[in-house]
């Protein structure tokens, strides 16, 4: 007996067995699909079980943690040669049952949220005002200095394995590995919820406080990474940004223009200020960069400009040629025909 792969040739198998079950036997028809469970794979020999009966065959695909597999029966004599086929696309239910466990978990988690820089503020606060346990206080600073510490040895590098190791990335590793986060903030949240739940937080206001903040800022984490898993292509992260910080609301977009030659991308990145409101464009096509800054008002234009020669010199230390750079009277707005280009990727 043969388990070939789907659209692969078809192959036979010397001295597989059918452990006395023959293709009659089994009442298998030419053209049939059926469903076999896999019990163990040892190298290129596949037992497993069909209509109550236990089998044993081989592949030249690996099945290695294969526990179902739907197959089509291609020949029935000399040898039985069975086709792995492909996993049948979602039905319209399926669609529909996945949508409404998306919508019932926003139903959950929307009346009790809270946006991200709020709930980490109102940590920042009750740490400076209130009186924890020692270990709750340790957890607490430990959780401020990774999120607010400036670090001047940050590379482009180490951006990148952060990234990978946060969010929906972290939980995808942990789905496959197991194995316990180290950095990521939001696990460092549900080790901090789980240090108040253990002191008794009904009984103390202050405890009570920070688990409800906790609580909040957890659920607005879960539903950003809900919606990013259902509109890869929109993606509205709420950073935490420094206690006493002079930015209110950050958003970027990003996209990507394609050309006969290198593609054009495009970063909009827009920044509410306690002086008013900044918008920046920032350009990239074949390793050249351009700027365009445009700010609500003219006092902030000029603090803008006086920066420009700061600038350009950190783009030449970085080796980034730096085409242009301007302050512009009309806000930068994305091309037309851009394309928005997903910040996650969720077939990971």
């Amino acid at each position: 007996m043969a388990v070939s792969p789907t659209n692969g040739p078809t192959i036979t198998s010397q001295g597989a067995t059918l452990n006395s079950a023959s293709p009659q036997a089994l009442k298998l028809l030419l053209g049939g699909t059926y469903t076999i469970n896999v019990n163990k794979v040892v190298g290129n020999q596949v037992h497993f079980s069909l209509a109550g009966n236990a089998l044993t065959a081989t592949s030249p695909q690996n099945l290695e943690g294969v526990k179902q597999l739907d197959v089509k029966v291609t020949q029935l004599t000399p040898t039985l040669t069975l086709q792995a086929q492909p996993k049948a696309p979602p039905t319209a239910n399926q669609a529909q049952n996945n949508q409404a466990l998306v919508q019932a978990a926003y139903r959950q988690l929307l009346p009790n949220q809270m946006p991200v820089n709020q709930g980490l503020q109102q940590l920042f606060q009750l740490s400076q005002n209130a009186s924890f346990p020692a270990v709750i206080q340790t957890h607490l600073t430990q959780l401020f200095e990774q999120l607010f510490r400036p670090s001047g040895q940050l590379t482009a590098k180490d951006l990148k394995n952060q990234l990978l190791t946060s969010g929906l990335f972290l939980e995808n590793t942990l789905a496959k590995q197991g194995k316990p986060a180290k950095g990521d903030i939001k696990a460092k949240l549900l080790q901090l919820l789980a240090l108040t739940q253990q002191q008794n937080a009904n009984k103390e206001t202050d405890l009570l406080k920070l688990s409800k903040a906790i609580h909040q800022t957890l659920n607005k984490l879960t539903l950003q990474q809900l919606q990013a898993f259902e509109n890869p292509s929109m993606v509205s992260i709420q950073l935490p940004l420094q206690p006493n910080r002079q930015f209110q609301e950050i958003s970027i977009d990003i996209r990507k223009i394609k050309t006969q030659t290198e593609p054009v991308w495009e970063t909009l990145l827009n920044l509410e200020l306690e002086q008013g409101e900044i918008t920046t464009k920032l350009t990239l096509q074949d390793e050249n960069v351009s700027m365009s800054f445009w700010a609500d008002n003219q006092s902030l234009e000029q603090q803008i400009e006086s920066a420009f020669p700061e600038l350009e010199e950190a783009f030449k230390e970085a080796d980034i040629h730096l085409s242009q750079l301007l302050i512009t009277k009309q806000k930068p707005t994305m091309t037309a025909h851009a394309k928005k280009v997903a910040l996650i990727d969720i077939h990971i």
